[in-house]
């Protein structure tokens, strides 16, 4: 109901000049007009919306603006005003507003998410589906007794819901006017909006120190790095980690700020990530500061199509292990009008993030087998779908070793293209057949035969090749191959080599047909992390555990890519043979 009404004010406003965000804008505003008029003792009766209904808009404008005077904080956009050319442009908008109030359609009006309603992604406010919203408040608790920081809101829809919690709000936004508009809606008096970065100049401050409140909540900015001044220059001891990254930042800075839980949503690449997002996950495992970590289904912003991942995090520490959960599931997805993603049953959502049982969707994780994964936090590790748990099942028959035991992992050569160096060819992730040897090298490039270990970087015969970026596993071996020199074969950027120690006790060719196969194919996206390019950490491709059979298995294993190598030749040759059945009988 609230989004309909919402959409028939916004119909009001076609034929006026204005982008979505402005009519938006616009609909707010009055309707923030409409909201003070009817609170007793907000404003002054000759300010009252209803008596300014009939005026000019010049007289309707300078009214607005003694409102806000009156409530202090900035909630008219002035440029929506300048697109507006005389009273009949919000006559048919101001008609419906007073049509719909006095039908009581406004008594119960919720327009906290007006922000996702309108949303376009050219030049909107970055927004996100209401549950995900009705989520983020349930996991923090939020209640009239809490003082509750929401930093980064650009939406107003934390905010909103915080306050129509009861609770007292601390909002920071850089641009607060949308935030502003739909806290007056909300009808709560018990809110301070800031505009700043809490980065670069946070407003929570008393005395020279961080005010800390009970809770924090947020939809922090991803991508953003922040420069060494900020980090160096800090005067509050915030900033562990000395990096630019921002996500790290923004973690910190809400841990410094917060003496209880935080909830937060996240890009996944802070889960899995080196550098100083994997030194911060260690710490926060580590202090007991990770609650929980919840994986999202793609769809839920309105600017971004990526998955993303909650994280519970409590700044008194304490948690002897971490709750993983998978939200991303045909039992907490739906698909809603226009095509929208919503999570659904939250309820039960919420009692698996709560319990401690390991279930199809959740799992508790010590801290020790989190280190055990290098600290890796993405929800897939830990958290088994149907395959994975076969997978599990069959590979408990087996001794599992790690990779690196048998086989080096090599990173392919990070070189950039230049005018000089000896030239060499790289093989590419199209080079790699279905089934045989790999007999070309597509790409040309040139390569510093004086560099370091540079003999490494050239396959050699035997090498197994695994596509590790992009498209994830796929694989296959070298036979035939260049010398190490000019001209020779390099991995291509999306490849690494995997070299065999000890090719009497694990032979290349029985990993190769252990890596293609459905058992090895599932264990391998099992590790993948990222959505939008996926990829295999190289680290922990080093510790992968992969099955080790008999020598019998081995051999058979290899007997079948021999097999397989014979009857692809084989292909080749009978294709080689039809192309040339008709060719002759139409030529010069």
């Amino acid at each position: 109901m609230n989004e309909k009404i919402f959409s028939q004010l916004l119909d009001a406003t076609r034929g006026i000049a204005l982008s979505a965000p402005q009519s938006t804008s616009l609909v707010l505003q009055l309707l923030c007009w409409w909201k003070l008029s009817n609170k007793p003792g907000a404003l002054p009766e000759e300010l009252h919306i209803a008596h300014l209904l009939d005026r000019d808009l010049n007289e309707q404008h300078e009214a607005l603006r003694q409102v806000q005077d009156h409530v202090g904080f900035v909630f008219i956009d002035e440029s929506v005003w300048q697109n507006l050319h005389g009273s009949r442009d919000i006559a048919p908008l101001l008609q419906r507003i007073n049509a719909l109030a006095g039908q009581g359609f406004f008594d119960n009006l919720n327009l906290d998410d007006a922000a996702f309603w309108s949303a376009d992604r050219r030049d909107g406010v970055p927004a996100r589906a209401p549950s995900l919203n009705d989520l983020l408040i349930a996991l923090a608790g939020v209640d009239a007794t809490q003082q509750v920081y929401v930093p980064w809101e650009a939406s107003g829809q934390l905010a909103a819901r915080v306050a129509r919690c009861g609770a007292h709000a601390w909002i920071e936004a850089q641009m607060p006017m949308l935030t502003a508009q739909l806290l007056i809606l909300s009808g709560s008096a018990q809110w301070t909006l800031k505009a700043n970065d809490p980065i670069t100049n946070p407003s929570a401050l008393e005395r020279g120190k961080l005010i800390r409140f009970d809770t924090a909540v947020c939809h922090p900015p991803m991508g953003l790095r922040y420069s060494h001044e900020v980090v160096e220059g800090d005067l509050l001891g915030r900033f562990v980690e000395k990096t630019p990254v921002g996500s790290v930042l923004q973690i910190r800075h809400l841990l410094a700020q917060t003496r209880g839980r935080i909830v937060m949503a996240v890009a996944n690449g802070v889960l899995f990530a080196s550098g100083s997002e994997r030194q911060l996950r260690e710490r926060l495992v580590e202090a007991g500061q990770l609650e929980a970590v919840i994986a999202l289904p793609a769809g839920l912003c309105s600017h971004t199509g990526i998955p993303l991942s909650i994280l519970v995090l409590n700044a008194q520490g304490g948690a002897e292990s971490v709750r993983f959960v998978s939200a991303a599931t045909e039992a907490f997805t739906e698909r809603a009008a226009k095509k929208r993603i919503e999570l659904k049953n939250i309820d039960t959502l919420l009692a698996e993030i709560a319990g401690r049982d390991t279930t199809d969707h959740a799992v508790s994780v010590s801290r020790q087998a989190i280190a055990d994964n290098d600290y890796s936090l993405e929800v897939g590790r830990y958290v088994l779908d149907e395959a994975a748990r076969q997978l599990e099942h069959v590979l408990q028959r087996y001794e599992m070793r790690k990779l690196s035991e048998f086989f080096e992992v090599i990173r392919p050569r990070q070189h950039a293209t230049s005018a000089s160096g000896a030239e060499v060819f790289e093989v590419q992730a199209q080079d790699i057949p279905a089934y045989g040897y790999i007999c070309s090298a597509s790409k040309e490039a040139l390569f510093d035969l004086g560099s370091a270990k540079v003999s490494t970087y050239f396959i050699r015969p035997d090498d197994v090749l695994m596509t590790f970026k992009g498209t994830i596993g796929k694989t296959g071996i070298a036979q035939d191959v260049p010398d190490s020199e000019e001209g020779g074969w390099i991995a291509g950027q999306s490849l690494t080599i995997l070299r065999s120690k000890r090719p009497d006790m694990y032979p290349p060719k029985a990993l190769l047909t252990y890596l293609r196969s459905d058992m090895g194919q599932a264990l391998l996206r099992h590790i993948a992390v990222g959505a939008t390019i996926p990829s295999i950490q190289l680290s922990a491709l080093k510790e992968l555990e992969i099955p080790v059979p008999s020598a019998d298995e081995m051999n058979r294993m290899v007997q079948a890519f021999e097999l397989e190598t014979q009857i692809e030749e084989q292909i080749q040759q009978l294709r080689t043979k039809q192309a040339a059945i008709a060719a002759s009988l139409w030529t010069a």
